[in-house]
């Protein structure tokens, strides 16, 4: 009982210690910041409970073919950010005077009112979004804390409206750094416990391969499925490593950026942290099926392995761990999400007493809809990433690499994607279509893949319809001011 007290204190007075760090700092700012914290900060930003936990239960099922969406964040969502986007987003923002990730493409396409739009969107979208990650963090606290849910809900979003208040952009960096070394180090612990259970890894990868197909594995543990399974991997591939380069959370952790040096030193140790991670977890719950019986839920596989294999100090720092990915993700939906409502809709710079009425307003947000249990509140949280993500991601690819600047081709885009992205959910996606209007095998595309290409689409009709924007589009994101 005492170790467990002094580890959840420690960590909350580190927490709060590190949210000061941004104290006498402009909130939408983060000063120079080194390469290990960004690092870090990047991959506690990109990876939540819902990949931990909820993705890992799911190579229980899948097997070992779940390993290609870990290598797709590694690669996708990491190498081939930081080795064509960062620096020129970096550069873009620095050039246009940007403070927010709504105002880069505000302003870079010239378009005001695209840029009222998408604050909009991040507001509510991302909002409601964080609800489920507060939700996810408190029930995880009430397996180990005698308090009822809901006081915990509303703990866990004041928690993080409170970093977001204090720290601002250079608190949230520091704080999701340490968060991301506490998951780190909980991997880690599991990993080595079930490579002790199964007899190491490659003894392990020789017994899952002896297991029989399953209807989900059709091909075995070891090899991708044919079939809906497999297409189901592989768009989960694309959805969660490419659908991440446009988030405004993750384009906002390349405005901390000093130099291409430091940008050469963050690459390959969020890369490597990276493949811990999510390798990691999906590895040995892939291998938890060696030993574990059988699960009535995915999403019960980390617990049951968490249980079984550590004693009370691993699963505290475990639980630590999860609650971190959740913290770290939830601090960084705030952050735009207060950003867009205290500073890009009202399109002036934002006061302290505008950025506290958006934390109030994110806070009561995001609480609120964890309390709610309904059909739209889970379709939002659900759908929020590959929704953002087609709305956005042609109109950032072609500002920050390509130097396209539009205000039409950036309207058409992002509208066309959001629209076809959204109807895709309501009309053909299975798990949310209320009655399916179009044939059974269209259902299997997945609605951010009808998004991108729509969105593709009406950016080339924009451009061809824009003769003054093309005219006049001759900004180059690496030439500086």
């Amino acid at each position: 009982m005492l170790f467990n007290i002094f580890i959840w204190t420690a960590y909350i007075v580190l927490f709060v210690w590190l949210a000061r760090k941004g104290r006498g700092h402009d909130a939408l700012t983060s000063g120079k910041v080194g390469f290990g914290i960004q690092a870090f900060a990047y991959v506690a930003t990109y990876i939540s409970a819902v990949a931990l936990v909820g993705f890992g239960g799911l190579a229980y099922v899948y097997g070992l073919q779940m390993l290609l969406v870990a290598a797709g964040n590694v690669w996708l969502g990491a190498w081939m950010v930081y080795r064509y986007l960062a620096w020129p987003t970096r550069v873009c923002q620095r050039n246009l005077g940007a403070r927010t990730p709504t105002q880069l493409l505000a302003k870079g396409h010239r378009c005001p009112g695209l840029g009222k739009c998408l604050a909009l969107l991040f507001a509510v979208f991302l909002g409601v979004y964080a609800s489920a990650v507060i939700k996810g963090a408190a029930l995880l606290l009430g397996q180990i804390v005698p308090v009822p849910v809901w006081i915990l809900i509303w703990a866990v979003a004041i928690m993080v409206g409170f970093a977001v208040f204090v720290g601002g952009l250079r608190g949230v960096l520091y704080t999701e750094a340490m968060q991301g070394l506490v998951m780190l180090l909980g991997i880690c612990m599991l990993v080595a416990a079930v490579f002790w259970q199964v007899g190491g890894p490659l003894a392990g990868i020789e017994q899952l391969a002896a297991l029989p197909p399953t209807k989900l594995a059709n091909e075995g543990f070891t090899a991708l499925s044919h079939g809906e399974q497999g297409w189901f991997v592989i768009s989960l591939v694309v959805v969660t490593s490419v659908a991440v380069w446009a988030q405004p959370q993750m384009i906002q952790r390349h405005f901390a950026l000093n130099s291409p040096r430091q940008v050469n030193r963050i690459t390959p140790l969020a890369m490597l942290v990276l493949t811990l991670l999510v390798g990691g977890a999906y590895f040995v719950s892939s291998l938890s099926r060696l030993f574990l019986p059988e699960v009535p839920s995915p999403d019960d596989v980390m617990p049951m392995l968490v249980k079984m294999l550590l004693p009370n100090a691993g699963l505290q720092l475990f639980v630590l761990a999860i609650v971190s990915a959740s913290l770290s993700t939830a601090t960084a939906i705030f952050h735009i999400a207060v950003s867009a409502v205290s500073e890009d809709l009202p399109g002036c710079k934002a006061t302290r007493l505008t950025w506290f009425c958006g934390i109030v307003f994110c806070i009561l947000l995001s609480g609120g809809c964890a309390l709610i249990r309904g059909h739209l509140i889970a379709l939002l949280c659900t759908t929020s990433w590959s929704i953002v993500g087609a709305t956005v991601l042609v109109a950032y690819v072609a500002l920050v690499k390509f130097g396209r600047r539009s205000p039409i081709a950036a309207w058409a885009s992002c509208s066309a994607g959001f629209f076809s992205c959204m109807l895709w959910y309501l009309l053909a996606n299975k798990s949310f279509a209320v009655v399916p209007i179009f044939w059974q095998e269209a259902a299997l595309i997945p609605p951010f893949f009808v998004g991108f290409i729509f969105s593709l689409l009406g950016w080339f009709i924009g451009w061809s319809l824009d003769y003054s924007g093309r005219k006049n589009s001759s900004f180059r994101p690496e030439q500086k001011v």
